[in-house]
C-alpha cells in the first residue's frame, strides 16, 4: 500500500486488522476494516520514500542523507532515520537488518524520545503532512510486530525491500518510451528479487538443522585440512 499503490490505510490498529484462511488456497488473507483514515501519496514523495528505504536497509548513509533531506528532514536526518526505523543511530549505521532490537537499544530509544523532544517537535513540523500520517501508521504497525515478537526482523526488511524495488521499477517503466530500456529495467529488477530470493534462502537454511548440520561438517573437514 505505501510503496507500490501509493494508497495507505493509516489506522492500522489490532482492531483494524483482521486475518482469515482462504479455504480455497490455504493462504492467509489480510482484512481492513475502518476506512475513514486514508493518505493517497504523491507520485514523487513515494519515490523519495522507496529509496529512503533501500538506502536504510543497505545502511548507505550517503543516500539515507540525500532522500531524508528531500522528504523534509533537513540537518536532523540522523533523528528522522531513528524516527522512521525505531531504532539507534548505531543500528541505523551498522545495518537495521543485521540484528534485533535489544533491551539495551530500547531503552535508550525511550530515554532519547524525551530528551530529544524539542529537535522531534522541529522535525515534525518541517516534514510533509503525508510522512506525518506515515510514521502514524509505522508506529501502529510496530505495536503489532511487538505483540507478535516479529519486530525488525529480517523477513519484514525483506519484504520491504522487495516491494521497494517493485515500485521503482514500475515507475521507470511509466517513464521510459525505450523498449529496450523497459526490458533493461525489468531484467534488473528480476535480478534485484532473485538475489532477495537467494539470501532469504540462506537466512533460513543457516536456521535450520540442515543448515547447522552442514555448517558443522565444512568446520570439521576444516579442522582435517589444517
Amino acid at each position: 500500500m505505501i510503496f507500490v499503490n501509493g494508497f495507505v490505510h493509516c489506522d492500522p490498529h489490532p482492531g483494524n486488522v483482521l486475518v482469515k484462511k482462504c479455504p480455497a488456497s490455504g493462504k492467509a488473507h489480510i482484512i481492513l476494516l475502518d476506512h475513514g483514515l486514508y493518505q493517497v501519496l504523491s507520485e514523487s514523495f513515494r519515490m523519495d520514500y522507496c529509496h529512503l528505504w533501500q538506502a536504510l536497509i543497505k545502511a548507505d548513509m550517503k543516500r539515507v542523507q540525500k532522500y531524508s533531506r528531500r522528504l523534509g528532514a533537513g540537518d536532523l536526518y540522523p533523528l528522522f532515520a531513528c524516527m522512521l526505523t525505531a531504532r539507534s543511530w548505531e543500528s541505523v549505521n551498522r545495518g537495521i537488518d543485521q540484528s534485533p532490537v535489544s533491551a539495551s537499544e530500547d531503552m535508550e530509544i525511550r530515554s532519547n524520545a524525551a530528551a530529544y523532544l524539542p529537535q522531534i517537535t522541529q522535525l515534525l513540523n518541517n516534514v510533509p503532512r503525508q510522512m506525518l500520517l506515515l510514521l502514524k501508521t509505522n508506529d501502529l504497525l510496530r505495536g503489532i510486530e511487538s505483540a507478535l515478537h516479529t519486530r525488525a526482523s529480517a523477513s519484514s526488511f525483506l519484504n520491504m525491500s522487495r516491494c521497494c524495488i517493485r515500485a521503482v521499477s514500475m515507475y521507470q517503466r511509466s517513464k521510459s518510451h525505450s523498449l529496450y530500456r523497459r526490458a533493461q529495467i525489468s531484467l534488473t529488477e528480476a535480478l534485484s528479487l532473485w538475489q532477495i530470493n537467494l539470501y532469504e534462502f540462506f537466512l533460513w537454511l543457516k536456521g535450520s538443522q540442515l543448515g547447522n548440520w552442514v555448517i558443522a561438517l565444512l568446520r570439521r573437514m576444516h579442522h582435517f585440512t589444517y
